[in-house]
């Protein structure tokens, strides 16, 4: 196995950053005990001099014109599920390390993205895409990547004999201690977890407890170590407060594609698609809007989902501004999976379908609609612009039906239009809809004009009236 260890230390921040614009240095407070201090500082605070773990006090004498927030643990908590439904595109196994990580193992899907190396720079990417900046690290088993994703370069250790000297250079800093352990520690003059390793097994048992020696046995691969996995529900469903108030549909794009990408990760990991979206946009004065996309087939990918919703609120008025959204989804379905042609392009089925897909979400799904087969053998009856199903009427047919029916004259050897019809199939015999009202017993054939046209004529059961019903192309 193979784990990648995702540590978001500013994750407070990231979330703030991605629904406001601060109107100076941006810190995060958080009350501990009776004092308020701080709990992160962007870049801009942290050039000052605010630094985490100073009190608010101090670091509003230092800043005067800091901005301020503060702390919302259940915010980034929602934060954090919503990465684990992003990070499920990489790998099916992903581990939540609450407050502020993520673990993915990626050894069984490495080979899909093009080795270790593309999939780890893959993963950064698509997470700054995010708005985040996470700590990165590689290591045979989910303890030693935690750590090592501690340190401020991203180690790749892929080979278990790599493991132990990788951990010994580690600082003790970056380990899970308490202030008691690390103060003991820094008493021995201990600095990196090599030294640790020198000491006898049963002194550090006494000193530090069997817990964190149990960790660091799993760190070291001597022990195994399962995680629970993070098991997404089977739809989605995410809230994103704005930077500011909205006044126009394109503006929701901005926010709309982060939530897209975070629906892309977590259809892409449960192999399913979505034929449905709901978008809520909240105002402050107003009830909530809610604005619907149906699609014609289930999909998953961003991008596209993203242009829909594009020509979607393109034809949208906003009632008043917008201060967030909210996506849901209904159900998830299992993915389809098309074949592509001989140089990778769609089918033309699929070329199809997304034109009407565009042409419904900009004009309207009433304004847009395509005739489809209906179980029913009367020519009549047996297609509907609703509830149409694909496929195919029995026999052959002829696209253009005359409503209604054009009576023929009765020449000396058949029917007659501008001539003698020559009759080349049938008779085929279609009876149906006793049950409705509107017996049909006719007998339909396939003709020919003087001009070589093709027709479609019929005549009543047990009469010897024609009609033409039907032109072929």
């Amino acid at each position: 196995m193979l784990w990648l260890a995702l540590r978001f230390p500013h994750l407070a921040l990231e979330l703030v950053a991605a629904v406001q614009v601060p109107a100076g240095p941006l810190v995060i407070r958080q009350q501990q005990a009776n004092r308020q201090q701080v709990f992160d500082a962007d870049p801009a605070a942290r050039r000052l001099g605010v630094r985490r773990g100073m009190s608010m006090k101090q670091a509003q004498l230092l800043v005067p014109e800091l901005a301020i927030v503060d702390r919302d643990e259940v915010g980034e908590a929602e934060g954090l599920e919503r990465l684990a439904h992003w990070a499920m595109q990489f790998t099916s196994q992903v581990v939540v390390q609450s407050p502020r990580g993520l673990l993915l193992e990626i050894g069984a899907s490495r080979r899909l993205f093009g080795g270790v190396t593309a999939l780890h720079r893959q993963v950064i990417t698509s997470c700054e895409q995010l708005g985040h900046a996470p700590r990165s690290a590689i290591a045979p088993n989910p303890q030693a990547a935690w750590w090592l994703s501690a340190l401020s370069q991203a180690p790749v250790i892929t080979r278990e004999w790599e493991l132990r000297t990788a951990l010994a250079a580690l600082p003790l800093d970056c380990l899970e201690l308490s202030d008691k352990q690390r103060q003991a520690l820094r008493r021995m003059g201990l600095q990196h977890l090599g030294e640790c390793l020198r000491l006898p097994r049963a002194g550090l048992r006494r000193r530090f407890g069997a817990e964190w020696l149990e960790r660091l046995d799993r760190a070291l691969g001597h022990s195994p170590d399962p995680r629970p996995c993070f098991r997404p529900p089977h739809r989605f469903a995410a809230r994103l407060e704005l930077p500011a108030e909205v006044d126009n549909c394109s503006g929701l794009l901005f926010g709309l594609r982060r939530l897209l990408q975070e629906l892309g990760g977590a259809l892409l990991g449960a192999d399913a698609a979505i034929d449905r979206l709901m978008l809520t946009l909240e105002h402050a004065d107003l009830p909530p809007v809610d604005i619907a996309l149906q699609l014609l087939e289930p999909q998953r990918d961003p991008g596209y989902l993203l242009e829909l919703w594009r020509e979607r609120l393109e034809r949208e008025a906003l009632q008043a501004p917008v201060l967030s959204l909210r996506l849901a989804s209904v159900e998830f379905q299992s993915a389809g999976h098309a074949n592509l042609g001989l140089f990778g392009q769609p089918s033309g089925r699929a070329e199809g379908q997304a034109l009407w897909e565009r042409l419904q979400a900009r004009l309207g799904r009433e304004a847009v609609r395509r005739p489809g087969v209906v179980a029913d053998h009367r020519p009549e009856s047996a297609w509907s612009l609703e509830n149409s199903t694909d496929g195919a009427p029995p026999g052959q047919r002829p696209l253009w039906l005359l409503d209604p029916p054009e009576r023929l004259r009765q020449g000396p050897e058949g029917p007659w239009r501008d001539g003698p019809l020559r009759l080349e199939q049938g008779p085929e015999r279609i009876e149906s809809g006793w049950w409705q009202g509107r017996w049909v017993r006719r007998d339909y054939f396939i003709a020919t004009d003087s001009h070589g046209a093709r027709l479609w004529l019929f005549r009543q059961a047990d009469e010897r009236d024609w009609y033409l019903h039907g032109r072929f192309g």
